[in-house]
């Protein structure tokens, strides 16, 4: 079934709500935004969009956060009893930003909980990683619901805005969606930047896989975007990484990497400056066998 298909019945559901928002036609709606994000196929602001275009802002809220809590329950409930220790394995090997979930989740279960809605994975994977981590039910719901609060009313009032069918609430509506998502993205850029320092620079984890050396400069945020990238696309590539930080008063050999950090070199040639090319890696691995 595939995404079109989806987003159909999600509007009829949503007709028959506003058409006669019974109890029966509004937990029909909140079911479907519960299961649709489990699909993987429907992102789910999309969902909540058009949740927030159909439907009055009160209903329109409560049908988008209940089915956010019961999709994590789900999400959570899956990860505990379906997949177990095979999660635990990937989250090990994988890391990026569900391992930085994963770490700050042990440390601070709410905290992360709330932050978890504000990186870039797919809706259901946040309450498996801390139901993998060990965090509870009742706290994996909640933090998640907080973080959802500001989505929510983000969503509810762009699309109220824009129901108004006129070119000031057009404007209202497109002004908040922009600095919603531009907040999002430097809270994404806080988070990366706390994640990369607590992960630490990168090391081989076995010999064999080709090798990629990584000069990175501690606290560049183009550093630790590659550090990132690199952390998620090892295991996918089949290399490892030996990340090598340069510090201001390094005056060896590796201090000309300074200026065009982070730098990446592969097989004794230069594979990127500054952003990662996967399209490049991938062929510089196909050329190595």
């Amino acid at each position: 079934m595939d995404a079109a298909t989806l987003m159909h019945a999600l509007q009829g559901s949503l007709r028959a709500a506003e058409a006669e928002p019974t109890a029966g036609s509004l937990a029909l709606a909140v079911i479907f935004v519960a299961l649709l994000p489990l699909a993987l196929i429907v992102p789910m602001s999309l969902i909540c969009l058009a949740v927030a275009a159909r439907l009055p802002p009160a209903a329109a809220a409560a049908v988008i956060l209940a089915g956010a809590g019961a999709n994590t329950v789900i999400a959570w409930t899956l990860a505990r009893t379906v997949f177990g220790s095979r999660l635990e394995g990937w989250l090990e090997r994988r890391r990026g930003w569900l391992g930085s979930v994963r770490d700050g989740a042990r440390r601070e279960p709410l905290k992360w909980a709330f932050l978890a809605r504000y990186v870039p994975a797919p809706f259901v994977a946040a309450p498996m990683v801390l139901s993998s981590t060990g965090v509870g039910l009742g706290t994996t719901v909640f933090g998640g619901l907080l973080g959802m609060v500001p989505w929510t009313a983000l969503y509810v009032y762009a699309a109220h805005a824009g129901r108004q069918y006129s070119l000031a609430g057009l404007s209202r509506a497109i002004a908040v969606l922009v600095l919603g998502y531009t907040t999002l993205r430097l809270l994404r850029m806080r988070l990366g930047a706390q994640a990369a320092a607590d992960q630490g620079p990168l090391k081989p984890r076995a010999a064999g896989p080709p090798l990629i050396r990584l000069y990175t400069i501690p606290g560049q945020d183009l550093s630790d975007d590659a550090r990132r990238e690199l952390a998620s696309l090892r295991d996918t590539l089949g290399f490892e990484v030996d990340e090598i930080p340069i510090s201001p008063s390094e005056t060896g050999p590796d201090a000309s990497f300074r200026d065009h950090a982070p730098v990446a070199l592969l097989g004794g040639e230069r594979l990127f400056n500054y952003q990662v090319d996967e399209n490049a890696l991938k062929e510089r691995l196909r050329r190595l066998g």
